[in-house]
């Protein structure tokens, strides 16, 4: 099992109650929207606007809300963002990233 269910449900709510959630892109994200023509930096702020489990092999997902307007809606793993080192929830959400990072890597 990569995530515990039951901390992935609190995370889940802790952010539901504080959206929209101030994040940035991580590189792999930047280089993904790269390839569709969306040219973003690793320090443009982008905005948590809904959280979404996705099971044990999605985990946590997030819909994001760009500086600019897009097309389309993007949902992506939580893992590929960084949390803002001020934020409410910076802790806990780091701390989700590096044990679900942790536990894939070990499949």
């Amino acid at each position: 099992m990569i995530d515990d269910y039951q901390e992935a449900m609190e995370l889940m709510n802790k952010m539901k109650n504080c959206l929209p959630i101030p994040v940035y892109p991580s590189k792999r994200f930047v280089s993904l929207l790269e390839q569709r023509n969306i040219k973003l930096k690793t320090n443009q702020r982008l905005e948590i606007i809904d959280v979404h489990y996705l099971g044990d092999e999605g985990g946590i997902s997030c819909t994001l809300e760009f500086p600019f307007k897009t097309e389309e809606s993007y949902v992506i793993s939580l893992t590929h963002l960084r949390p803002m080192p001020n934020h409410l929830l910076a802790k806990d959400l780091r701390k989700y990233q590096i044990h679900r990072i942790r536990n894939l890597a070990q499949q």
